[in-house]
């Protein structure tokens, strides 16, 4: 069986800062306000997933993985 990983941005808090794009640019963007937004999280490694929530100073990121 294979997994699926699930990410989650809350805009609300996003500030901005770029770091999930800087840790898995695959699976990260910014839109028109700066805000991440997700691509596609199959084109980044868990770990670079994990590392950009990580690295988000205001918390905004979280994931799952589906099937594991």
């Amino acid at each position: 069986m294979s997994s699926n990983v699930i990410i989650s941005i809350d805009r609300d808090i996003c500030m901005g800062a770029g770091l999930c794009v800087v840790y898995a640019s695959g699976a990260f963007s910014q839109d028109s306000e700066a805000k991440a937004i997700v691509l596609d999280p199959n084109t980044a490694d868990i770990e670079e997933i994990q590392s950009a929530a990580e690295a988000c100073p205001t918390g905004a990121i979280s994931f799952s993985i589906e099937g594991a």
